[in-house]
């Protein structure tokens, strides 16, 4: 008589390793990097656009594709969002970005000259750059979901937010040296060099972690339905839609469109407070970087818990955003986009967060693209508000739009209350 088949069970996987200090630091610097590459690429790109044609229209279209090819394709391929190694994606990501900068470089150093090709260039390159970085971002949250306790992940994301700013910050001020002296090659050879070295620093963060948060390509796992799934199965598997997941992706949108509704109306807002004083607008620009550095100190180090974060972080946006509209001294303003960058960027940290912990192992990927889709769709309309509302009605009635919008998601909040499973997360 055969022996009847034991049924099968799923196994839970093991629990990630704990993570080494020079593993943090390397993620540290991998962030620093990728964002000194792509806030230097970034000004060289649109300072060539306005040289080559002066025409500030083309400015904003290569501003939308860098978002909207992402928000296209994002949740046309989703599903490929957790296929491969974690590790491994985010390398090649990092290294087709680090390909096509240099590729840049390349044209305009041999045919710099010729407007109608380098812009074509251009924009073909910010749609590429645009689907690597979705891919990017999802690998990201999947290697860091794999590689780091959960509290441990929070924080580093929370670190990496000021690691950003900081190297965004370096970048942009190294490519306007750069574009000053004339170096327009060498500022694109440097951005691929720093993409380059991030895609380094991250394999040195990595290793023994990528390959321990995924599977071996042999193995199986038994679902509860008894069969067997392989991982390319369990990759393809659709994401189950919960208020959690849902809640996530609707408070995603008041932060990121807030955050760049602000950068947006930076410029007029200088402008507005103090005429024809440059120096005014780099201050700006320099305190609500500031801003966002220290939300991610105040959120790494535990100073500000994320549950008085989200709790606090949309009321207090649409009461400085009222303010903005109401002052008009520049030593007041600069006080009030500092606060209100520090508060925006909390809130977005907060979000970040919670698209690594709240979905399933195996949706961390493709909810990550979604996201990132819903990220870009909101950066894309309230750029383009702010930009409709500055030139139609004046700064002050875009910062009272800016106010109210951001009410309409707090009241939201206080009637959803979504329950998030994550650490010190939880709204209640």
């Amino acid at each position: 008589m055969p022996f009847a088949k034991p049924p099968s069970r799923r196994l839970a996987p093991p629990p990630p390793a704990p993570a080494r200090r020079s593993s943090r630091l390397f993620f540290t610097l991998f962030f620093t990097l990728s964002s000194f590459a792509e806030g230097g690429q970034a000004v060289v790109l649109l300072w060539l656009t306005y040289a080559l044609t002066s025409s500030a229209l083309l400015i904003g279209l290569m501003v939308v594709l860098g978002y909207l090819p992402a928000a296209l394709l994002g949740l046309l391929f989703k599903r490929f969002a957790d296929r491969g190694r974690a590790g491994r994606v985010a390398r090649r990501t990092n290294t087709t970005l680090s390909v096509v900068s240099l590729l840049l470089a390349i044209q305009h150093f041999s045919s710099g000259g010729r407007t109608a090709l380098s812009i074509t260039v251009i924009a073909l390159s910010q749609v590429v750059l645009s689907i690597a970085k979705m891919f990017n971002k999802a690998a990201l949250n999947r290697l860091i979901r794999g590689a780091f306790e959960r509290e441990e992940a929070g924080r580093l994301l929370a670190v990496s937010q000021s690691a950003s700013l900081t190297g965004q910050v370096f970048g942009a001020g190294l490519a306007g040296v750069a574009l000053a002296q004339g170096w327009i090659t060498a500022g694109l050879v440097c951005a691929a060099l720093a993409y380059a070295a991030s895609a380094g620093s991250l394999a040195l963060g990595t290793r023994g972690y990528a390959d321990r948060a995924e599977p071996s390509p042999g193995t199986k796992e038994s679902p509860a339905d008894g069969g067997e799934r392989t991982r390319g199965e369990r990759a393809a598997v659709r994401i189950r839609w919960s208020p959690a997941l849902i809640g996530v992706l609707v408070f995603s949108v008041p932060s990121s469109g807030a955050l760049q509704f602000l950068n947006t109306v930076l410029v007029p807002l200088a402008s507005a407070v103090a005429p024809e004083q440059p120096s005014y607008y780099a201050l700006l620009n320099i305190v609500t970087i500031a801003g966002g550095f220290l939300a991610g100190v105040l959120l790494s180090t535990g100073a500000v818990s994320s549950r008085r974060v989200l709790g606090w972080a949309l009321p207090v946006t649409v009461v400085l955003a009222l303010a903005l509209a109401l002052v008009d001294a520049a030593y007041l303003v600069a006080v009030v986009a500092f606060g209100l960058s520090l508060a925006v960027t909390c809130h977005v940290i907060c979000m970040q967060v919670l698209t690594n912990q709240v979905p399933a192992d195996h949706e961390v990927g493709q909810f990550a693209v979604v996201r990132n889709v819903v990220a870009s769709l909101a950066k894309a309309a309230f750029s383009f508000a702010a930009g409709t509302l500055v030139g139609v009605y004046g700064v002050t009635a875009a910062f009272v739009v800016l106010a109210c919008s951001t009410a309409l998601f707090a009241v939201g909040w206080l009637v959803m209350r979504p329950e998030w499973d994550a650490p010190g997360v939880s709204p209640r």
